[in-house]
C-alpha cells in the first residue's frame, strides 16, 4: 500500500473555503471509524482543518487550534500552564485529560497526568496536512481519554519556508522539504519560535511581593519521516522553555523556570492490502522530560528564614505501544474493523529539588539540590500495562440507512478493566436532509499520578481509584443546500466517578471518585458560500443544563463554574485576485469564577498578498480590540486582600505579526 495513508491526497488538502459544499461533504476522514468515510456519513460529529484553513485562521500551535474547534472553549493561558484546561460540551478537567491527542494515529497523551499540556507544549503545526476532530466520545475506538473528544494531527512535508516577526519581540522560522530516493521518500521540517512575552499588570501574587509579570517562551521542533511503499517511520523532537508567569500557582520573576523536552517515534507497516483485506501494524515510543523550579514561600517566613524556599522537580515519562489493525471490505454495504494493541508506560524519574533539606529538618542548603534517592521519589516506581482489543462493524442496511456498532475492551494491570460500546444510525431522509443518532460510552482512566503520587506537595495518590465514565446521546440533523450547510446537534451526557480531592481515613487529603455531572446542550454549525469570492463559517454552542454534584469533594471546581454557558465562533473570508482578507471572531458568555463577570468578544484579522505563484506575504492581528481578559484556572490560586478567592490567569493583549512564505 502506498504511503498515502499519511501523505494526504492533494485534492483532500485543498482549502475548505475553496471547495463547493457538495465537495466538502464528500471529503473523506478516518478518525471516526479508522477507515475512510465522508464527513456527511461519519458516525460521529466530526470537524476538519486543512493546511490552508489552519493558515487562514492564524493557527500556529496546538493550543490555538483547540480554541477554533466548534463547541470547544480554550481556557489555556498564554504559556499553557498546568492549570490550563479545555471546555468540551460544558465539561473540563485539569491537563485537558478528557481530550485524546493523536499524531498520525499514535497517542500523545501521557499516562502520568492523562493529559496533553504537562509535558507537551507549543506543538507547532507548520508540517501539518490536516487535523481531524471527533467532538464527543471516542473510547470505543481509542480507549482512555477519548472522553469528550479526539484530535488526530496528520503531518506532511511540503517544500516551503516561512519567516515571521511580530509583537513581544517574537521571531519565528520554519522550513520543510521532501526528497525522493527510490524506493524511499525522506521528509523533514524544522520550526523555531521565541518571544520576550507580554507585560501583565496588575496581577495576583499570593506572596504579595510583585504586582506584574511577563511570559517569555522559546520552542523548537524537528520532525522527520522516512517511508516507502509499505513502511512509514516518524520521528519528532521538541524542546520548549519559559520563565516567569505562574508555576505551582505562584509568581516569582527571575526564579521561575520550566524546561520541557520530548522525543516521539511511531511507525506504520502495511502488512497486507488487497480487494478485501487491509492489515496494518504500528509501533510507537515516547519519552519526555520536565524540569521546573519556582519560589513557594518568601524569605523570612519560618522555617525559611535564610532565603526563599525554592522548590521544583525533575520528572521523566516514557511509554511504548504496539498494535495491529484489520479492515475487511465485503462490499460497499459491509465493512469490519478490529484490532489489538499493547501499551506500557512508566515514570522512571520523579524527584524534587530544593534549597532546603525537605526530607530532613528543613535546614538551608545554600544551593538547589536534587533529592534523587529511591526513598525520595514523589511518584512510586510503577509500570502500567494496557492490553486492548476493539471490534467495529459498518453496515448499509438499505439505500437510506447506515448502521455503525462497535466495542472496545481495555485490560489494565493496576485498575479495573473497561468495556466501552458505541452505536450510530445515519439516515438519508432525502437529498437535503440527513439525520444521525449517536450513542457512546467513554472513560478516563486514573493516571499514574492519580494512583501513585507519594508527595507532590499537593496531593496523595489513591491506588483504589476507578475510571471516570461518560454516557452520551447525540441527535444530529444536517440540512444541505446549493450554497449553504447547516448542522444541528442535540446532546445529553452523564458523567460519573469524577476524580477530585477528599479526606481519607487517615485524615490526609487524597484523590477519590467523588463527583458526577449531568449536562445537555445544543450545537449548530453553518457554512454559507454566496459567491466564489466569499465564504462564511460559523458555530454556536449552548449548554441548556449543566449540573455537578461534588459529593465529598474538596477544591474540585464545578464544570458550570469554570465554563461559559454559550460560545459563538465565526470566520469570514473574502478573496479578490491576489488578495485575501479574513476576519475571525469568537464570543463567550460570562464565566462564574472570573472577576470580570461579563461576556467576551475576541477578534482576529489577516491580510494575505500572493506576490507570485510561490510567494505570499501575510499580515495578521490577534486580539484586534486589545481586550484585557483572563482565563479560568482549574483550581484556586489564592485569596486576595479582600478575602476573595482568585481563580484566573491574565491573557495576552493585541499582537501583530508579519510573515513571508516561500514555496519551492
Amino acid at each position: 500500500m502506498a504511503s498515502g495513508g499519511i501523505y494526504a491526497n492533494p485534492a483532500e488538502t485543498r482549502d475548505i473555503s475553496a471547495l463547493s459544499l457538495d465537495e466538502l461533504l464528500k471529503t473523506k476522514v478516518k478518525i471516526a471509524t479508522k477507515s475512510e468515510e465522508s464527513i456527511l456519513h461519519s458516525p460521529s460529529t466530526v470537524a476538519l482543518f486543512t493546511r490552508e484553513s489552519i493558515q487562514r485562521l492564524q493557527i500556529r500551535t496546538l493550543a490555538e487550534l483547540l480554541a477554533k474547534i466548534p463547541g470547544f472553549y480554550s481556557m489555556y493561558n498564554s504559556v499553557e500552564g498546568n492549570e490550563s484546561h479545555l471546555v468540551m460540551r460544558g465539561h473540563a478537567q485539569k491537563y485537558s485529560s478528557t481530550l485524546l491527542l493523536l499524531l498520525n494515529g499514535q497517542r500523545l497523551n501521557d499516562d502520568y497526568t492523562g493529559g496533553i499540556n504537562y509535558l507537551l507544549r507549543y506543538y507547532q503545526l507548520k508540517q501539518v496536512a490536516r487535523v481531524e476532530v471527533i467532538r464527543g466520545p471516542g473510547s470505543a475506538l481509542y480507549g482512555s481519554n477519548a472522553y469528550s473528544g479526539v484530535v488526530n494531527i496528520i503531518t506532511d512535508f511540503q517544500p516551503a519556508a516561512e519567516a515571521a516577526l511580530g509583537s513581544f519581540s517574537s521571531k519565528e522560522f520554519a522550513v520543510s522539504n521532501r526528497h525522493n530516493f527510490a524506493p524511499w521518500t525522506f521528509g523533514w521540517s524544522v520550526a523555531a519560535y521565541q518571544d520576550s512575552g507580554d507585560y501583565f499588570k496588575p496581577v495576583f501574587d499570593r506572596n504579595g511581593l510583585q504586582d506584574a509579570t511577563t511570559d517569555p517562551k522559546k520552542q523548537w521542533q524537528v520532525a522527520i519521516r522516512v517511508s516507502n511503499e509499505s513502511n512509514e517511520f516518524d520521528f519528532t523532537i521538541q524542546q520548549s522553555s519559559r520563565q516567569n508567569y505562574y508555576l505551582y500557582r505562584r509568581l516569582r520573576d527571575g526564579v521561575t523556570d520550566i524546561d520541557l523536552s520530548g522525543f516521539y517515534f511511531n511507525s506504520k507497516h502495511y502488512l497486507l492490502a488487497n480487494d478485501n483485506w487491509t492489515i496494518t501494524g504500528n509501533l510507537g515510543y515516547q519519552r519526555a522530560e520536565r524540569e521546573a523550579i519556582t519560589a513557594l514561600t518568601a524569605q523570612g517566613t519560618p522555617p525559611f528564614i535564610e532565603a526563599d524556599y525554592l522548590n521544583g522537580e525533575l520528572f521523566v515519562y516514557s511509554s511504548f505501544n504496539t498494535g495491529v489493525d484489520f479492515s475487511y471490505f465485503e462490499s460497499l454495504n459491509y465493512q469490519l474493523n478490529f484490532g489489538f494493541s499493547y501499551t506500557e508506560s512508566k515514570v522512571p524519574k520523579a524527584f524534587l529539588k530544593s534549597n532546603y533539606d525537605i526530607f530532613g529538618n528543613l535546614d538551608y542548603l545554600g544551593e538547589v539540590r536534587l533529592f534523587d534517592l529511591d526513598s525520595q521519589r514523589v511518584v512510586l516506581d510503577k509500570t502500567r500495562t494496557i492490553t486492548s482489543a476493539y471490534l467495529q462493524t459498518q453496515s448499509r442496511l438499505n439505500d437510506k440507512l447506515r448502521l455503525t456498532a462497535g466495542v472496545r475492551y481495555d485490560a489494565y494491570n493496576d485498575i479495573d478493566n473497561s468495556l466501552m460500546p458505541r452505536a450510530s444510525l445515519v439516515y438519508d431522509y432525502n437529498k437535503r436532509n440527513i439525520f444521525k443518532f449517536i450513542y457512546a460510552q467513554a472513560y478516563r482512566a486514573p493516571s499514574l499520578g492519580d494512583l501513585y503520587d507519594e508527595e507532590s506537595g499537593l496531593t496523595i495518590g489513591n491506588a483504589d481509584l476507578k475510571a471516570s465514565e461518560l454516557e452520551s446521546f447525540e441527535l444530529v440533523h444536517i440540512i444541505k443546500g446549493e450554497k449553504f450547510l447547516v448542522s444541528n446537534t442535540l446532546f445529553n451526557q452523564h458523567h460519573k466517578n469524577l476524580i477530585g480531592f477528599a479526606q481519607n481515613s487517615e485524615g490526609n487529603v487524597a484523590l477519590a471518585n467523588v463527583a458526577s455531572n449531568k449536562a445537555n446542550g445544543w450545537e449548530i454549525e453553518w457554512k454559507w458560500k454566496p459567491l466564489e469570492s466569499i465564504a462564511v463559517s460559523s458555530s454556536y454552542a449552548h449548554m441548556m443544563y449543566n449540573k455537578t454534584d461534588l459529593g465529598s469533594a474538596m477544591d474540585l471546581p464545578k464544570s458550570e463554574e469554570i465554563a461559559p454557558k454559550s460560545i459563538f465562533k465565526t470566520s469570514l473570508e473574502y478573496a479578490l485576485e491576489k488578495w485575501t482578507f479574513n476576519v475571525n471572531a469568537s464570543w463567550r458568555s460570562k464565566v462564574q469564577v472570573l472577576s470580570k463577570k461579563n461576556d467576551l468578544w475576541l477578534l482576529d484579522a489577516q491580510l494575505v498578498n500572493e506576490i507570485s505563484s510561490n510567494q505570499k506575504l501575510k499580515f495578521g492581528i490577534k486580539n484586534l480590540l486589545n481586550e484585557n481578559y483572563t482565563t479560568s484556572s482549574y483550581v484556586v490560586l489564592g485569596t486576595d486582600n479582600n478575602g476573595n478567592t482568585v481563580q484566573e490567569f491574565p491573557a495576552r493583549g493585541r499582537s501583530i505579526g508579519l510573515s513571508y512564505i516561500l514555496n519551492f
